[in-house]
């Protein structure tokens, strides 16, 4: 059995765990691994349909591997962005994000991107889910990334 983390909305005190991808993703899985446990705002991604960003420290840099941009419920990524690569995003970025229905697909402004897939959701996700949606509304949320 592969290792687990645990996604938590800290305020909503509503968590959901996730399988690594250990054997597709092992770069990915171990660099977020290490820098367990990570504590931000999540916000509702503006461009990617049904995706909650995680932004995490910038100097958390992985390289690519099992990448894609076609996404389905549940999947887990990590996605970086070099400093002054993107028009609008000078600073860069690092994030992890999640995809929780079928319309979702990684975008920034200029188009899809592709992301490292490195984790699933298991167990039942609908009261996670559902904090994700109201998130369209009610704006960022605090998150809690931790080992499970």
């Amino acid at each position: 059995m592969n290792r687990r983390i645990r996604f938590t909305f800290v305020d909503e005190n509503v968590s959901v765990e996730a399988e690594l991808l250990e054997e597709e993703a092992p770069r990915t899985c171990q660099g977020v691994w290490d820098r367990l446990p990570l504590e931000a705002e999540g916000t509702h991604a503006i461009y990617s349909g049904s995706e909650i960003a995680f932004f995490i420290s910038k100097d958390i840099v992985i390289e690519p591997e099992n990448q894609t941009s076609r996404v389905i419920p549940g999947d887990i990524g990590y996605y970086y962005l070099p400093p002054s690569t993107m028009y609008g995003w000078k600073d860069g970025l690092s994030e992890l994000c999640w995809f929780y229905d079928r319309d979702a697909r990684p975008h920034m402004p200029e188009g899809p991107v592709m992301i490292n897939l490195f984790a699933r959701f298991v167990g039942d996700t609908t009261e996670f889910y559902r904090v994700c949606r109201r998130m369209r509304r009610e704006g960022v949320k605090r998150v809690r990334v931790d080992r499970s």
